[in-house]
């Protein structure tokens, strides 16, 4: 982990409200891994005061550039879309815990709304390694969605759900998954992101298919690093019930440790 000064390559709104931007940064290009996150600073004066947390959602070692995904919601994302080609951004990264995949096959991605952008970064990160990937989208409605497509190999087999029915299966993400494995899908390992009521949804249904499942948990942070504790997470694990931050030992963590 250091703090960088990187430069803004590229951004692009994607879809409503969503956007694409490109980093060039090469020792963050270079080390950040799946599941782990930038922290940024999105402003130059004291609003807003502390740093905003954004998942990576692909990196390229080779051009040393970094790519993170986030919807325009407040002020710190309104902030951050409005930046330009060419302009610098403070960074402190790569920060947390990655995934760690068991290497069974094949992988299952269960990705709701923005949550999925680091999932984006493990599906390709997991097909370049020779392993079969699935990815499971869903959202409210299509303009929810994220052209993922755009992000990934073809080699990554996606699924969409909408609850309204406007893309892919109609129904929301855990109902369109059950489906999938009531007509046959075997996955070997499961890793999950977007909304608490969905990670619930699914670590619930999980003590019953027994499948090895990662989740990286959404939680708002202040330092990022640890210290002030403000992201801790109730988990249990050989026994003994305690807190974990999620900046720290998160975001990643097993689907069966989380208190949910």
């Amino acid at each position: 982990m250091k703090q960088c000064q990187a430069l803004v390559q590229e951004i692009n709104e994607v879809s409503s409200y969503f956007y694409c931007l490109t980093l060039e940064e090469p020792y963050l290009a270079q080390t950040a891994q799946p599941g782990q996150f930038l922290h940024l600073r999105v402003g130059n004066g004291i609003a807003p005061l502390l740093r905003r947390p954004f998942s990576v959602a692909g990196t390229s070692p080779a051009t040393g550039t970094i790519r993170l995904l986030f919807r325009r919601v407040g002020a710190g994302t309104e902030l951050l879309s409005c930046l330009r080609k060419g302009d610098w951004l403070d960074c402190l990264g790569p920060l947390g815990t990655p995934f760690s995949a068991v290497g069974k096959d094949p992988a299952v991605l269960l990705a709701g709304g923005a949550g999925v952008a680091p999932l984006l970064f493990l599906g390709e990160s997991m097909l370049n390694a020779g392993k079969n990937v699935h990815l499971f989208y869903g959202a409210a409605d299509a303009k929810a969605l994220l052209p993922v497509d755009r992000f990934l190999s073809p080699g990554v087999l996606i699924h969409f759900a909408t609850e309204d029915g406007s893309v892919g299966e109609h129904g929301n993400l855990s109902d369109v998954f059950k489906l999938a494995l009531d007509k046959g899908l075997a996955p070997g390992e499961l890793f999950a992101c977007g909304p608490l009521p969905l990670l619930r949804v699914l670590a619930n249904e999980n003590r019953r298919w027994v499948l090895p499942m990662q989740v990286s948990l959404e939680e708002n942070m202040a330092c990022g690093v640890g210290a002030c504790q403000g992201c801790a997470v109730l988990i249990k694990k050989d026994g003994e019930t305690l807190y974990k931050r999620v900046c720290r030992e998160g975001p990643v963590f097993n689907s069966s440790e989380v208190v949910w």
